[in-house]
């Protein structure tokens, strides 16, 4: 999570570092939905945390180059790199995600963080907001997101690999990910909607990566822009854990708080006027969103008190092996509502202030009497935690270790860094909202589920997503995947002004200001087909975005159409007409589908990475040679 800015002037010198309404359709929940595996979640925040140190953003070289002569730092020095690298090869290994693994496709998104920053002069190389895709079976024009920021606080996560914030929440998007795969699989079924995990990095420099996003990377026309976005900060210091793994600490007897921070009903003071406008505008999808996740947290509260049988050990000595209630459906509003976001500070913000329904799971931070445990009799906790010690939670600080994490849950070590399985009030808290989530994104309306595909699947991204007339657009159709079929891929591209193309990954021109309907087909090696598309906002059109199908599928008869005979070549035409007022969103969720336009920058395919040019910022003129 950000830091407070205010609250880290007076921690620098601290610790002596320099420089709802609605209701929603109920459904079945318990053993036939998704269930993350905890093994895997705990072994890999360990495994991360431990190896991949101080992760600095665009301080350990170009992104994708791992030279030391390029700036690459060892591991335990800089861990940036090889952090990114480890979770790319987790996220498409067939060991982790099954069958889905040859569907997922990984790109990087480069950009220089802003040359003013909280601590200290820009950084030479790039960062880069990552992210891998499986294309929706029905609907791929309606993305879901998961996200977390895989960044450490330069200057304050001395030493650690920032265990809590956010190794933490960047492992619970990928046991996510794997939980979600593994449902599929077992039901013979495919995504209906496209789903996307990101790493958003610079979080901790000013929410840079997801605020990059939300400015560059959704689409300005129907298709594209999410209908959720899920955010995994840090966590583990939350329900059902308690201080220490006891009752007896000075914290009194509660437990650790949940923070549900999701796009507000009422209370939009950290969003103000535009923020507030565009949540109004999709408000009926709002009101549902927040329905639909307080549903999802109480059914995950009853199937786990169920499977636990509605109790958690307290590990600490203190309490000679008793435990407690928990998972009662009291406690969903006393330690972990869904609540109006006041807070910010971390990478739902970006999309929120679009009017995108959204949530930031956030355990024990500062400056906040939820900081404590619900209960704690005496004072709340000074801004930067308790007496003598600074944020009690230990994020950026020198002590976001796993060992730390452990103690703060439970009372012990959790077996230290060679555990295997860590302590049980941990694990719990990080299960918990891992369930919830997967129930939230396992609904029919987000994410859901199709009878398996028996062809392809298309899907592209379009980069930049505002670009000027003559400006060239990168159309990145690497993202669609075989699904059920066989062999390999063919494209064919229909940019919407007569010029067509052929290729995984193609580059366009528009001559023109316009509103220009782009499609792609592609074929499998049995001939099956799938067809894409996407409206692309040149310049400043005169019309309103075309009023094409939000989920961007193509007829029969169009994709005919565009892998049918015509001129091949880069040259615009006539700017498509489009209609003069854009339909509403009338898929599941319901809303308005305003969208603000973003700014076209550098950006970079995981397909095309080893054809960046390696550039450092000229420290003068903060400008990238060429």
């Amino acid at each position: 999570m950000r830091l407070n800015r205010a609250a880290l002037a007076v921690a620098l010198c601290a610790t002596g570092l320099a420089a709802a309404g609605a209701t929603s359709p109920a459904r079945a929940a318990g053993p036939d939905e998704p269930q993350a595996d905890v093994d895997y979640v705990y072994n890999q925040i360990n495994f991360m945390s431990a190896n991949y140190l101080q992760r600095y953003s665009g301080q350990d070289g170009e992104p994708g180059d791992m030279s030391a002569t390029g700036g690459n730092l060892p591991p335990q020095v800089n861990g940036w790199q090889e952090f990114y690298q480890h979770w790319r090869e987790q996220m498409t290994s067939a060991e982790v995600m099954g069958r889905f693994a040859p569907a997922i496709h990984y790109d990087d998104h480069l950009f220089f963080a802003p040359s003013a920053s909280f601590f200290g002069p820009p950084p030479p190389y790039h960062s880069d907001v990552a992210s891998v895709t499986i294309p929706g079976s029905t609907c791929p024009g309606e993305p879901v997101v998961i996200a977390g920021h895989p960044d450490s606080t330069p200057g304050l996560n001395v030493g650690n690999g920032s265990t809590y914030d956010d190794t933490s929440g960047v492992v619970m998007g990928m046991g996510e990910l794997q939980a979600l795969t593994r449902w599929w699989t077992a039901h013979n079924a495919w995504p209906t909607r496209t789903v996307r995990v990101f790493l958003f990095d610079a979080e901790e420099e000013g929410l840079y990566g997801s605020q990059y996003y939300a400015d560059n990377l959704v689409p300005t026309g129907p298709q594209g822009r999410p209908v959720l976005a899920a955010n995994m900060d840090q966590n583990g210091i939350e329900y059902p854990a308690h201080p220490f793994g006891t009752t007896k600490s000075t914290w009194g007897p509660g437990f650790w708080y949940t923070n549900v921070n999701a796009t507000p009903l009422k209370d939009f003071s950290i969003y103000g006027d535009a923020g507030k406008k565009n949540i109004m505008a999709n408000y009926p999808a709002v009101v549902h969103f927040r329905a639909a996740l307080d549903q999802s947290v109480r059914q995950a509260f009853a199937d786990l008190g169920a499977r636990y049988n509605y109790s958690v050990p307290l590990e600490n000595a203190l309490e000679g092996g008793a435990t407690t209630p928990a998972y009662l459906p009291g406690d969903v509003d006393t330690y972990s509502p869904v609540q109006d976001d006041t807070l910010g500070r971390t990478d739902q913000v970006p999309f929120i202030a679009l009017g995108i329904p959204g949530y930031g799971i956030v355990g024990a931070f500062d400056s906040n009497a939820q900081d404590n445990p619900i209960g704690y009799p005496q004072t709340p906790l000074s801004q930067l935690g308790a007496v003598g010690l600074p944020q009690v939670a230990g994020y950026d600080t020198p002590r976001d270790n796993i060992q730390h994490l452990n103690l703060i849950t439970s009372g012990t070590t959790g077996g230290g860094a060679d555990s295997p399985t860590g302590s049980v009030e941990l694990r719990r808290a990080l299960e918990l909202p891992m369930t919830w989530t997967n129930y939230l994104l396992a609904r029919p309306e987000y994410a859901g589920a199709d009878p398996a595909p028996s062809g392809p699947l298309a899907l592209f991204e379009a980069l930049p997503t505002a670009p000027s007339s003559g400006t060239e657009v990168s159309f990145n159709g690497a993202q669609s995947a075989i699904g059920n079929g066989s062999g390999t891929l063919t494209y064919a591209w229909d940019f919407g002004d007569g010029a067509r193309g052929t290729g995984a990954i193609v580059h366009h021109a528009y001559a023109q200001d316009g509103w220009y309907d782009a499609r792609l087909v592609v074929t499998d090696s049995s001939g099956r087909t799938s067809g894409y598309r996407q409206a692309i906002k040149v310049g400043k059109p005169a019309g309103a975005a075309p009023a094409t199908d939000h989920c961007g599928r193509l007829s029969a008869g169009e994709m005919a159409a565009v892998t049918g005979s015509g001129p091949v070549g880069s040259a615009a035409s006539t700017p498509a007409t489009s209609p003069a007022i854009a339909t509403p969103n009338t898929s599941a969720g319901g809303g308005s589908r305003a969208v603000p336009v973003g700014f076209g920058v550098l950006v970079t395919s995981g397909a095309a990475i080893g054809l960046v040019r390696r550039r450092r910022r000229d420290r003068a003129t903060g400008v990238a040679p060429r």
